[in-house]
Parts: C-alpha cells; structure tokens; sequence
C-alpha cells in the first residue's frame, strides 16, 4: 500500500479522497484503478444529511505520460442520495471539473502548447492522443 500513496504523489494527486488501488500495464498505455470517496455532505436543496449510495461507473481520465506511456485514470466516484427530496449527487474532486473528463493539468498544457501556436496533431500527441474537436477555439 505504502507505492500506492508513493504513486499519487508522483503523479501530483492533492486529493486525499482519492484512493489508488492498482496499476495496470497495457502494451499502449497505463492504468490507475481508484476510487473517489468522503464522508456524504449536506444535500444543497433542502439541507438534511445525504447517505452513500454507490459508485458511478469508472470514469475514463487521460492524464500525464509516465515512464514514456500515455496514462488514464480508472476513477470510480460515490454516489450520495438525499433520501428526504431524492436528489442525487456525485462525489467531485480537484482533479476535473465538475462533468468533465479532462484533468485540469492536460488543459493547462493544451492552454500553453495552444499559445505557442502549436499544431493540434502536435498537441494531441504530446498530451496523450486526446481527442480535440472540443478545442477548435482557445479557451
């Protein structure tokens, strides 16, 4: 467990919610199996205590190359229900906004490879072959 911590912190993951549980090597890329989980918040509609619920299906995070392969993050986010006005909610984290699958560090590196009047085949592939149709303007 004690490579798992080691791991998040090599990949600059300030989340403590997130929990690495393995690793896997394909022969193209890696991937890092985790879970985002915390303790369940106050619903925002009517303000009683949500309960866990379960888990979101994995979601697909491209992030930073490691060793030389492109890498993703198999994430697993909680669930919470508000079971006095049944409003659902995902768990969130600092690594993506909120209903997004692109880290926050591979938009910054788009942002500056963008600025540096970079092409986008080259972009795409210095940041891990993500698709780019949403990037046709800078944001």
């Amino acid at each position: 467990m004690e490579q798992l911590h080691f791991i998040t912190k090599l990949l600059d993951i300030k989340d403590p919610n997130i929990q690495i549980i393995d690793i896997v090597n394909r022969d193209t890329h890696k991937e890092i199996i985790a879970k985002l989980d915390y303790e369940a918040p106050t619903c925002p509609d009517c303000g009683s205590q949500m309960k866990k619920y379960d888990f979101q299906k994995l979601s697909k995070i491209p992030y930073l190359e490691t060793t030389g392969m492109s890498t993703r993050i198999l994430l697993k986010k909680r669930r919470f229900k508000c079971y006095q006005c049944s409003k659902m909610m995902v768990a969130e984290t600092s690594i993506v906004k909120k209903n997004h699958q692109i880290p926050r560090i591979i938009n910054q590196k788009i942002a500056q490879k963008l600025i540096e009047k970079t092409s986008m085949t080259d972009i795409a592939s210095s940041a891990g072959h993500i698709n780019f149709n949403c990037y046709s303007q800078a944001q």
